[in-house]
């Protein structure tokens, strides 16, 4: 079989990431391990991790525009405008170079600090499931799980389900891939934008430029901590799926470890799962390599879903089709998020009787694993 690349401080491609894996690693260290707590315990303590994390993450928000535009306020002679023409062409426009100057610096100042917050919280997270192991040396497997857990922390999508040969937007058309990526990057400048359409129509000439420039303190606020909190569901979602994928995945090989026709199915379920999520999640790619490992599946270079992968699975002997829909649920959930396009699914698979499963139920199998629980019950399912 071969061997799946392994990430370690050697290959991160930027100076950044290695000084940020240095970091990581000496700071979780140094946190107490707490691996001895119950999964309900451990859930609770990331909460409250979380919640300290939102808060100084949107702080950072609020203060970056109290401080670019305060200034302004106070001192309007260190921040005239003065007209600027681009080399080569006619186009001319008013700006103060000072404004902008020091609009770089303090975005440079939050960025860094908000990395920080977030290295040391995905650190914290670490530790409260007793990662990294305390020895002196790290085994190569921990090493890629800590690369795993900075690029998390740093907020970078490093797509490790293409080493599996899986691509979530296989089935994307080009356009609606470059779409997706445009507007999530310029969802919080467009968002501050409305606000402040908003805020000029409805109080007309009462809206100061004082008001108007801090429109933008819960915008900013807002997407601070929501980027805090994808990084933190991100990694502790990893961190738990890690425990789990090994009561899962033995469950599964004990009854299907001498089944060709269950092993024939498990690439395109998979495939399946990311595709519908259209995510390149950690826990997508920990779950994909460990049952291919587990049931000595080869990766592929690209490996392209069944056309007819679902009728197949419909097909399949009750045994297999059932516990081939138990792994497409968990696949859904294992992320912690439950978002419509699994719903969609879902939906999908209970028509085609790949699961008899109702959406309620899911849903609650679903808030149980947010709480610490895991997927005991739903495997048990007849």
């Amino acid at each position: 079989m071969e061997k799946i690349k392994k990430i370690t401080t050697q290959k991160f491609s930027e100076f950044t990431d290695k000084v940020a894996y240095k970091y990581f690693i000496n700071f979780a260290k140094k946190q107490p391990s707490e691996a001895h707590l119950s999964s309900e315990e451990k859930v609770h303590k990331v909460k409250l991790i979380r919640r300290k994390v939102l808060a100084i993450s949107a702080l950072y928000g609020a203060l970056g525009v109290v401080l670019l535009y305060l200034p302004q306020y106070i001192y309007p002679q260190w921040f005239k405008l003065s007209n600027i023409k681009l080399p080569f062409t006619e186009f001319s426009f008013k700006t103060s170079t000072n404004e902008l100057t020091y609009g770089i610096f303090l975005v440079a100042i939050e960025i860094w600090l908000l990395t920080m917050t977030d290295i040391r919280s995905v650190g914290k997270i670490a530790s409260v499931y007793g990662f990294p192991p305390k020895e002196e040396q790290l085994p190569n497997n921990t090493k890629e799980d800590a690369a795993e857990l900075v690029y998390i922390s740093l907020g970078k999508d490093i797509g490790k389900l293409k080493e599996l040969g899986i691509n979530p937007l296989q089935n994307s058309s080009k356009a609606s891939v470059f779409f997706l990526i445009i507007l999530f990057r310029v969802k919080a400048l467009l968002s501050k934008f409305a606000f402040q359409f908003i805020l000029k129509r409805t109080l007309g000439r009462l809206a100061i430029r004082s008001i108007i420039d801090m429109a933008g303190i819960p915008i900013y606020a807002f997407w601070n901590a929501y980027t805090s909190a994808v990084v933190i569901r991100k990694a502790s979602m990893r961190l738990r799926a890690h425990e789990l994928m090994h009561e899962t995945g033995k469950w599964f090989y004990s009854r299907f470890k001498n089944n060709p026709d269950f092993n024939h199915l498990l690439y395109d379920t998979f495939e399946y799962i990311a595709i519908v999520k259209k995510s390149f999640h950690p826990t997508d790619y920990l779950f994909a390599k460990h049952f291919l490992n587990l049931f000595k599946i080869e990766p592929v270079k690209e490996h392209i879903i069944s056309p007819h992968f679902l009728n197949q699975v419909a097909k399949s002997s009750p045994s297999i089709k059932a516990a081939i829909g138990k792994l497409l649920i968990i696949g859904f959930l294992m992320d912690g998020k439950l978002g419509q396009l699994e719903i969609t699914a879902l939906k999908e698979l209970k028509a085609l009787d790949i699961t008899p499963f109702g959406i309620e139920k899911i849903k609650k199998w679903s808030k149980d694993y947010i709480k610490g629980k895991s997927f005991e019950m739903l495997l048990k399912e007849k």
